[in-house]
């Protein structure tokens, strides 16, 4: 039986996209961690990010580039939410060994 998926191989390639965005925006704009910004985010700052990318998708000012990069965006900010939860510090860089 094969290990290929549709869905995986969907996330896969936004999983790319999103490293992208973090490469050519993210870290060029705000630096890479530590970084002063994220350091002081709580589940709540960051759920509130999560909503204001998603409540702006598909307003009339903002055009179908910028909501495919409000999904960037709200796909690295679920990741500083998952790491927060999980390790109390949104900048932890560890290796994810579960599921």
């Amino acid at each position: 039986m094969s290990n290929r998926s549709g869905k995986k191989d969907q996330f896969i390639d936004f999983a790319q996209l999103v490293i992208k965005h973090i490469d050519k925006y993210v870290i060029p704009q705000y630096g890479d961690f530590p970084d002063k910004t994220i350091e002081k985010f709580t589940p709540e700052k960051i759920q509130g990010k999560l909503e204001a990318y998603v409540d702006r998708i598909g307003k009339s000012s903002r055009g179908p580039e910028d909501a495919l990069r409000d999904c960037l965006k709200i796909a690295h900010f679920a990741c500083y939410l998952y790491t927060l939860l999980k390790y109390e510090d949104a900048q932890t860089v560890k290796l994810i060994k579960e599921i």
